[in-house]
Order: C-alpha cells, then sequence, then structure tokens
C-alpha cells in the first residue's frame, strides 16, 4: 500500500484520513516531514471544486498540512487577491500526469524578486520554493503542493523527481478512496431527512444538483424540473426567486458568510413548498466530490402549526400579521384569535385581508387549511 519504507507511516495517515476529515492535518504532516518538506496542501486544477488551487477563491475546510494553516492566514490577510502564478501556469506544462513540476518552471528570478505572491506572501511566510506532484483521479488533475523555508533547505530540483513522485500512485488511491467514502456517506444522511418527511438536494458549489433523495426525486415533474443540472421550479415567479436563493447561496461561500432566506414555491394543484438551502458541514459534506450544500423543500402537508417567524418569511407577513395567521391555524376562527391576541375584531379583519391576498387564497376557511397543513421547518 506504502510509497516505501521511509514514508509508509505517512501515506497510511492519509488512507485514513480519507475516512475522516479532520485526519488530514497531521496526516500532511507526517507527509510533509517525511519527505523532507516544510509543509504540503492538496488542490485540483478544477476552478469549481471546493479544493480548487486558486487561493483567492478559498474554501473551508481545506486538506493542508498543519504548518500550512499559519503560511495560508498569512496568505489572505497580507494579499489575498495576489495572483498566485502556480495554480495559473503549472496546468499549462506540456506534461504528461503524474509528473514532478519545480518553481524554476513556473517563475523566473525577476518574478520572484517583483511578483506580490513571493513578496508579500511566500518570502514572509518562509514558503519560497515550491514543488508539485501531479496526479490524475478519474476526470480532474490533483496536486500535492510542497513548500520549503529557503534558510533551512536548497531549491527543489528536478533530480528529486524520483522521490516526491513515489508517492503519486498511493496519493490518486486516497482521493479515490475518500470520493468513494464521502459519497456513500451521503447516502444514509439522505435517507434519514426522508424519514423526517424533508425532500433533500445535493448542490455542488456551482449550484449544480448532484444527487438528491426519494422525497425530493418526487417533486420533480411535480412542480419541480431539473435542466442542463440544475433545479427548477416550473412556475416562473417561484422559480426566480429559487435562483436567485441558490445563486445567493453560492456567492455567500467563497466570502465565509450564509445571508441566503427561505422563498416558497408555488405549485398548481398542490400545496405550496418552501425551499431552504442549508451548508453543509464537514461532517457530512461531500468534499470531495464537490457537494457543498443541501438545498431542502417542505411540502405543506403537516398539521404542525408553523412558527410566526417562519410565516413571515414564506409569505412575506408583517409581525403581526404573522402572528394572526400562526393563531388561525388551530381552527378557533376571527374572533377566537382577536380575543387571544387582545387586539381588536376589526384589526384583526384588516389583518386577515393582507394575509389573504399576501397567501393567494380568498376564504378564512381556505386560508386555514392552508395554514394547518403547514410544516414548521426543523431550523425554527
Amino acid at each position: 500500500m506504502a510509497a516505501n519504507r521511509g514514508i509508509a507511516p505517512a501515506i497510511e495517515d492519509c488512507y485514513d484520513a480519507a475516512f475522516d476529515f479532520g485526519r488530514w492535518p497531521r496526516a500532511l504532516q507526517n507527509l510533509a516531514d517525511s519527505l523532507g518538506v516544510t509543509s504540503c496542501a492538496i488542490r485540483t486544477h478544477d476552478s469549481t471544486h471546493p479544493f480548487r488551487s486558486d487561493q483567492r477563491q478559498r474554501t473551508r475546510p481545506t486538506p493542508d498540512s498543519l504548518e500550512h494553516a499559519e503560511f495560508t492566514e498569512l496568505w489572505v490577510e497580507n494579499a489575498r487577491d495576489a495572483p498566485d502564478p502556480h495554480p495559473e501556469r503549472e496546468p499549462r506544462l506540456p506534461k504528461p500526469v503524474p509528473c514532478f513540476t519545480v518553481e524554476d518552471e513556473i517563475s523566473t528570478p525577476e518574478e520572484r524578486r517583483l511578483l506580490p505572491y513571493y513578496q508579500e506572501i511566500a518570502r514572509p511566510g518562509h514558503r519560497e520554493l515550491w514543488a508539485a506532484v501531479v496526479f490524475p483521479v478519474k476526470r480532474r488533475k490533483w496536486v500535492l503542493s510542497m513548500y520549503r523555508d529557503a534558510k533551512s533547505v536548497g531549491p527543489f530540483d528536478m533530480s528529486e523527481a524520483d522521490h516526491f513522485l513515489r508517492v503519486a500512485p498511493d496519493l490518486a488511491r486516497v482521493i479515490s478512496l475518500a470520493e468513494k467514502i464521502w459519497e456513500v456517506s451521503l447516502d444514509p444522511a439522505l435517507a434519514v431527512l426522508d424519514q423526517f418527511n424533508c425532500a433533500a438536494a445535493l448542490l455542488d458549489s456551482r449550484g449544480c444538483l448532484r444527487r438528491c433523495n426519494k422525497r425530493a426525486d418526487a417533486l420533480f415533474d411535480a412542480g419541480l424540473a431539473a435542466r442542463n443540472g440544475h433545479i427548477h421550479a416550473a412556475d416562473r415567479e417561484s422559480d426566480s426567486r429559487l435562483q436567485r436563493m441558490i445563486k445567493a447561496a453560492v456567492a455567500c461561500a467563497r466570502d465565509g458568510t450564509f445571508l441566503a432566506g427561505p422563498e416558497d414555491v408555488v405549485r398548481d394543484g398542490s400545496f405550496w413548498l418552501l425551499a431552504e438551502i442549508v451548508p453543509m458541514t464537514s461532517f457530512v459534506r461531500d468534499l470531495f466530490n464537490g457537494g457543498d450544500f443541501l438545498l431542502c423543500f417542505t411540502d405543506l402537508v403537516s398539521e404542525k402549526v408553523p412558527s410566526e417567524r417562519l410565516l413571515g418569511q414564506v409569505f412575506r407577513l408583517t409581525a403581526a400579521e404573522a402572528r394572526l395567521a400562526s393563531c388561525l391555524t388551530t381552527g378557533g376562527g376571527i374572533e377566537a384569535a382577536s380575543a387571544r391576541l387582545a387586539i381588536g375584531r376589526e384589526t384583526a379583519r384588516t389583518q386577515l385581508k393582507a394575509i389573504l391576498a399576501k397567501t393567494g387564497t380568498h376564504r378564512q376557511a381556505e386560508l386555514t387549511a392552508l395554514l394547518s397543513r403547514f410544516k414548521a421547518s426543523p431550523r425554527n
């Protein structure tokens, strides 16, 4: 399994990390130490993947060695937008993979004296020396980027190619194994959501559909459709809202925030759907296959009383209207609701008219039937 006896324990640690993402920092640092480099990181040429090489579109978590974390933070702090010549130039080299590449093939001595990456990032971070092992896994090219401190050791040299390339076969198997494990691990998670009546679809970092559970699959041709790898709502206005929500989630993920709120999806002849995007955690995130978000759809078929906040978000009700709407789900009527909320009957009727207009219903009984079937989101 391991490349050779000297680095066997480090390679075995990488195999273990395929099963547990939290082990990657230690495993890669052990690999770096065994190879005689300061730190290392695994990246891919795929610009849409969470582990893409371009630091300017950095995502977390990523498979970095322990001692690479401090360098990465310095990179972000000093010059996050400074172009890194490695991911741009290395793929252009006319080399068959697997291959070994050194800094001298990427940049000239003059560029290393002038470019911001070297002046503001590599030199202050003691990572002036770079080399990479490039290896294929299925349709992607993966890169083990390795760094050295110029003060402690000499530069990487092509004469070291055999030394570093010996890890390529094992790393390819590790990545392939990690892809399979993360893909399989999602099935139980999606099945659990099925049991909770939650339709869920896995989206990648571009918002494209990767897979879904049985309940989500049942919604296709029932208000939803999959076109060109994306989920769409049949209703045009609902689809506009849905696409805005997905685009907002994709954009938010790039800068570490998450501001995409829920949206409603109108369906002909069926109750509305509540669409929400949930960012994946490292525990269930399909990291090596590029899964970034769960798009969850809640069918409005439960008798559970919805929260006022959720009603306000979905139907764009004011706080007062949301309180009245929630109260009406008990079926007591407008007079009972006004008494319970301690508001005048005329005030309640005025609010009811607004609620009817915003929910697309015409009578109180129709509204109550709709609200009584509205399932409260598990996040509220």
